[in-house]
């Protein structure tokens, strides 16, 4: 029964899609750890093992490798596809909104959300990306001089 109303779609999530959106201080504050520690091993693995001749299957021994031999032993936490998928909606709607200057009623109709959900998201993005801004102003230091 639930197989039938939440299908597992997680095996249509776009790689390219994923990995634009690692940097978006959204998806980091989320799994910054390991996520972006395994794209990091994996980028810089690949980019030694890249030459003529290496098939798709040595590179992905290499990587996998390159992966268990820097976080083998530990407890991983890896998102499912709609935590992901969700993170990356978020940074997605925020984007367009500040930097693109989509109003909410439109973001809303677009994402198919209620606006009071796109405000929410909102908020939340704004908090997630001031964490992510360095201090200009000596405010994180406790005292102003």
């Amino acid at each position: 029964m639930t197989e039938e109303l939440f299908v597992d779609d997680s095996d249509q999530l776009d790689p390219l899609k994923v990995l634009s959106h690692i940097q978006d201080p959204g998806v980091l504050s989320r799994w910054e750890g390991t996520l972006k520690e395994m794209v990091e091993i994996a980028e810089t693995k690949l980019m030694a093992e890249m030459k003529e001749g290496v098939t798709a299957s040595e590179l992905s021994r290499h990587v996998v490798f390159a992966i268990c031999n820097t976080l083998g032993g530990c407890v991983v936490y890896l998102p499912r596809g709609d935590a992901l998928k969700r993170a990356m909606r978020d940074a997605a709607i925020f984007h367009e909104w500040k930097e693109q200057g989509v109003r909410p009623p439109d973001l809303a109709k677009k994402y198919r959300l209620v606006i009071q959900t796109i405000y929410e998201i909102i908020a939340k993005q704004r908090v997630l990306h001031r964490k992510n801004e360095p201090d200009l102003f000596g405010f994180d230091e406790g005292t102003i001089h």
